[in-house]
């Protein structure tokens, strides 16, 4: 198991990207969207502030909530705009789920699921429900824009599909899950990481 952590990993795989390449079709090169689902108090809050370096209490999340963070890549460089929308109340809100979701920011979108595993009876139905819901917006994000351009409506799904690695950084996760699967004495949380580690 490498020594790095997870953060380091995404941190690696950021940095990696941003010299890889740049995006064109008029979305600027460092302006990203993440939208946070999943497990209420699951700590989608907190993973957001970490990301942002604010060193605040975390709120619990009413609805639906956006905020933005800013970083100067380097002198006289154009800042890296990064959009957060997190979703509230775990599976409750999913018509929520239409707002951030558009055509306009399903290029450079990234959804980040967050699943409590203390409540290991609610985890496949959260995953379950949110994912279903996002996934059936997304598509018709892309019909709808399939009516009025079809090329960007296949190059849209072409990215989608090129952005999901197979060694995706989530992937250490799936391993350190692994690790403590003999360990876990409650049945259904043991079951759901060994899941886990074989979905990723």
């Amino acid at each position: 198991m490498p020594s790095e952590t997870l953060w380091e990993i995404a941190k690696a795989e950021v940095e990696k990207r941003g010299t890889s390449g740049s995006e064109h079709n008029g979305v600027e090169i460092g302006e990203k969207s993440v939208f946070f689902i999943g497990s209420k108090n699951g700590g989608k809050t907190t993973i957001i502030l970490r990301c942002l370096d604010r060193d605040e209490p975390p709120k619990p999340t009413l609805a639906l909530e956006y905020t933005y963070g800013r970083r100067a890549k380097g002198h006289n460089t154009p800042k890296d705009i990064a959009h957060f929308w997190e979703l509230g109340g775990g599976t409750s809100l999913l018509d929520l789920i239409s707002i951030p979701i558009t055509s306009d920011t399903l290029r450079t979108f990234s959804i980040v699921l967050v699943l409590d595993l203390s409540k290991p009876n609610d985890l496949w139905p959260t995953m379950e429900n949110l994912l279903q819901a996002a996934k059936s917006h997304v598509d018709k994000v892309i019909m709808k824009l399939g009516k009025v351009n079809s090329k960007a409506a296949s190059e849209m799904r072409q990215k989608i599909w090129s952005n999901m690695q197979k060694d995706h950084p989530v992937s250490g996760l799936g391993l350190f899950l692994d690790s403590l699967a003999p360990y876990i004495l409650d049945n259904i949380t043991n079951n759901f990481c060994r899941f886990l580690c074989m979905t990723w």
